[in-house]
């Protein structure tokens, strides 16, 4: 696997773990003192516009100044961060530490995205491969921080705190001593299965590509951003205990792993809008079923559907985005990244404001087939635009 994978997919996996540790920590808390939906919809969203304030800030900086010490001086800030927030608790502690950790993590997803690119680019990676490893890292990370972040906020806390302050000046050890011996590069021979070149870029309409996946990203993920942070209260609520939660929104997680898997292994999809429309159908199919009646069983098929939803057009919109002849790919992570801190603060809001109207998950329901509606909107007016 040393040809295949190296430590900077590591590091997306480990710091992946801790951001889903810290995401079920905020929404499993926040279920445990019985917030509103809308509430706890609030708590993300704030948090998540720190998220899209890090992106487009510090996304473009590590272009310049270099991914590597961007990365260091962040985890060593945030490391003190986690070890003064481990000592208070309280609905504004709550809003807090969500714009902390989501500043954070804005900012140094596109300094791992645009590493990795630049340098797996000059090795002469394939970019279909770039995107697949580098999305099947941080979406591991995500299933083991997502099954254990709500069983570790009921059990022992603290343990999600130390495991962040730990793993945040190891890994600011370890990048700054290979920054001192590389520099910004990487040492990493690839695989020969890694370099095959099999897929045309259409370069001169990239500009309306990425546009048109970042918004479909941006309309379709709104589902899988409200499962994922208010499905806690939903299940709770359904007389499922809080501390297995996780176990259950964990499959819209494997979903997610299933398919950087599946599409980064067969690639039919890039340059094809055609067949990538096709994949979309799962958000209009994902919607209907919000209004069956409710079990453990549908809680599970909700959460991998809805995982679906939201790592089909991710793949999409990261392959086209990071897809650059003009070498910006911390830039173009950056706006990537504020893609996501975008859905993941206007889903568990929207998802909560529709939870609170309608007084049942059929609310999700009714969000997700008008998000359908605009989803195809967007697709359908995109292939009128290429021909």
């Amino acid at each position: 696997m040393r040809n295949y994978f190296h430590k900077y997919h590591i590091f997306s996996n480990l710091f992946s773990i801790l951001f889903y540790f810290i995401s079920s920590y905020i929404n499993a808390t926040a279920a445990k003192m019985n917030l509103p939906y809308s509430l706890i919809g609030t708590i993300n969203f704030v948090g998540a516009l720190s998220y899209v304030l890090g992106s487009l800030s510090f996304g473009h900086i590590g272009d310049k100044f270099g991914h590597k010490k961007v990365i260091v001086i962040s985890s060593l800030i945030f490391a003190f961060l986690l070890f003064l927030f481990s000592q208070f608790f309280g609905l504004s502690f709550l809003f807090a530490f969500a714009i902390a950790a989501n500043l954070f993590f804005g900012s140094f997803y596109p300094q791992v995205e645009g590493l990795i690119a630049k340098n797996e680019n000059a090795l002469g990676v394939d970019h279909s491969k770039i995107t697949m490893r580098f999305n099947l890292s941080w979406s591991l990370g995500n299933i083991l921080g997502m099954a254990f972040g709500p069983f570790l906020t009921v059990k022992v806390p603290q343990m999600i705190f130390w495991y962040g302050l730990i793993l945040n000046l190891i890994a600011s050890y370890i990048i700054w001593k290979d920054y001192i011996k590389f520099r910004d590069g990487i040492n990493f021979k690839p695989s020969e299965k890694l370099i095959l070149r099999s897929i045309k870029i259409d370069f001169p309409n990239i500009k309306i590509y990425r546009r048109t996946y970042r918004l479909t990203l941006f309309f379709s993920g709104l589902l899988y951003t409200s499962i994922l942070s208010l499905f806690p209260k939903v299940i709770s609520s359904a007389g499922i205990s809080l501390s297995i939660t996780g176990f259950i929104i964990v499959f819209a997680n494997l979903s997610v792993f299933f398919v950087f898997l599946i599409l980064g292994k067969f690639s039919i999809w890039a340059g094809n809008p055609k067949v990538s429309l096709l994949f979309l159908m799962v958000l209009p199919i994902t919607s209907i079923l919000m209004f069956l009646k409710m079990s453990s069983v549908i809680f599970i098929l909700l959460s991998f559907l809805g995982g679906l939803c939201y790592a089909i057009p991710y793949t999409f919109a990261i392959f086209y985005g990071l897809s650059s002849q003009e070498n910006d790919q911390g830039k173009q992570g950056g706006l990537h990244e504020a893609t996501i801190g975008l859905l993941f603060g206007f889903g568990p809001l929207i998802g909560g404001l529709f939870l609170d109207f309608f007084k049942s998950i059929q609310g999700l329901g009714i969000m997700g087939i008008i998000l359908t509606l605009i989803v195809f909107i967007i697709q359908f007016r995109f292939l009128k635009k290429i021909g």
